[in-house]
């Protein structure tokens, strides 16, 4: 058997592959990469985490026989890095006896390699069901979609894209966290139910991404929820589909709209550059105000060290509508701009706002500030107070009753988050679920204890090297003492 391996094309798999590998799982078998080439002179690459299957091609045909290999990826990884793009590495032997040939110093270098057998390979699943195009609009949408879905491993709906095909009128791509939301239309898909995608760092990745359009392809199962696959031109993602329920998103986009600004090209680059400016950077929740007033726009901020605030006007902003005062993060609201959502539309101050350009908009729910008197013209400083932290209604009585002298402030209502179901029996699917929760909080313990078993390691090789250096100075001491004068 002989197989080259371009190290330019190496260079730029690994990091990728990487992103699916388990370096902490204490099966060696999902450490190690699947080398294989095919009758027809294919050669691929794989790697697996058992939930997860990622394989790229590499770009010329091999001519030869078939066989498959198992290498592991560090070693592997470690070689190409010490490598030149312009050199080759090549696979020799068989899968009992290998050895990786390299250049180093101008000559080459034979590298012994331990192979695990293949019977300890995880069986990819079979992937038979026809597959749907995602042209780029739709890859556009998966990837801003992802870039606003949760990171709570206890909402597991809200982890990734949905592709809604609920409307037969125009299918959607939307993520939301609970906080802010992103949706895009216009799309037609030959899909019978909504799809969900979940988040993964490899679907992120460049290598993948542009690779040419993706198709997606479900594959039900007999036994559980089924394979979901996504394929370019030379890489295949394969993950266990996940079934949840989508939430009713639809329902978070405030109607009717008192107020609307259409921000223009010098509007739009004077708030990409001074919002990440602004005071309040260290703030958790990054608060913003947004005042309507008198035909203009106003944005202030402020914190500790500045409780005046900062107020800047807006030119090339026009506004239109009611007098409004609504405070926002401003994450949210430099997302939508970098994605070119430049109309802002808005209902009231405890509403969510609206942020849209033809066929995209993204929806962030206010937060809530003791200032609701919009400032009274463009050239007024405003001094904010201090914004609070948003009150948790689940822990305010019940029974009390106001009075006649304190009346409730209105609070906003979060549309975007999920309304809790009245509980209901635990059913398989629920077992599963919280089993499959326990795991990924086993997964992340056993990679943080290898993290501290790693940094143990260092401390204790640094320790020797300390004591080395002490015994050292210590002999030196000794022949010192022992000189007579």
């Amino acid at each position: 058997m002989e197989i080259k391996l371009p190290v330019s094309e190496l260079k730029s798999l690994l990091p990728a592959l990487a992103k699916v590998l388990n370096r902490h799982s204490s099966l060696p078998v999902l450490q190690h990469i699947h080398l294989q080439r095919t009758a027809e002179g294919v050669v691929q690459l794989q790697v697996t985490d058992l939930d997860t299957f990622a394989a790229c091609r590499l770009t010329a045909l091999q001519p030869g026989d078939p066989v498959a290999v198992l290498i592991r990826f560090e070693r592997l990884a470690k070689t190409v890095k010490g490598c030149s793009p312009t050199d080759s590495l090549t696979l020799l032997g068989d899968e009992f006896n290998l050895t990786l040939r390299h250049t180093l110093a101008g000559r080459p270098v034979d590298q012994p390699l331990i192979p695990l057998s293949l019977f300890e390979w995880p069986i990819e699943p079979k992937i038979e069901a026809p597959a749907v195009t995602l042209d780029e609009s739709i890859k556009e949408g998966i990837q801003r979609a992802f870039a606003c879905c949760s990171s709570d491993s206890t909402r597991a709906a809200l982890q990734g894209a949905w592709l809604d095909v609920s409307d037969p009128q125009a299918h959607y791509v939307m993520g939301t966290d609970g906080k802010h939301l992103f949706s895009a239309n216009s799309f037609r898909l030959d899909l019978e139910e909504p799809v969900f995608l979940p988040h993964h760092a490899f679907l992120e990745r460049p290598e993948f991404r542009q690779d040419g359009p993706w198709s997606l392809a479900i594959q039900p199962g007999e036994h559980d929820d089924g394979w979901l696959q996504l394929r370019s031109n030379r890489w295949t993602f394969t993950v266990k589909r996940q079934d949840h329920t989508m939430p009713n998103w639809r329902q978070v986009v405030p109607e009717p709209r008192t107020a609307t600004v259409r921000l223009g090209e010098k509007a739009t680059a004077l708030l990409l550059d001074v919002l990440p400016k602004l005071p309040g950077q260290d703030d958790p929740h990054q608060p913003i105000r947004l005042d309507l007033v008198d035909r203009s726009l106003l944005v202030t901020a402020g914190d500790e060290s500045t409780p005046q605030g900062t107020t800047f006007p807006v030119e090339d902003a026009v506004v239109t509508g009611d007098n409004l005062t609504i405070t926002v993060n401003r994450t949210h609201a430099l997302k939508a701009l970098k994605w070119g959502l430049t109309e802002l539309s808005l209902s009231d101050g405890l509403s969510p706002l609206v942020f849209s350009a033809p066929g995209r908009r993204l929806v962030a729910m206010p937060r809530r500030t003791e200032i609701n008197e919009p400032v009274s013209g463009p050239d007024t400083q405003v001094t904010p107070e201090p914004i609070p932290e948003p009150v948790n209604e689940s822990t305010m009585p019940t029974n009390t009753q106001p009075t006649a002298e304190e009346t409730p402030e209105p609070q906003p209502v979060n549309r975007l988050a999920v309304v809790p179901e009245p509980p209901t029996k635990p059913t398989i699917r629920s077992v599963i679920e919280q089993i499959d929760g326990l795991r990924d909080c086993l997964r992340s313990t056993i990679r943080q204890c290898g993290d501290v078993v790693d940094a143990l390691r260092v401390v204790e090789k640094d320790r020797k090297t300390t004591d080395k250096e002490v015994e050292v100075v210590r002999e030196r001491l000794r022949a010192l003492q022992s000189v007579s004068l």
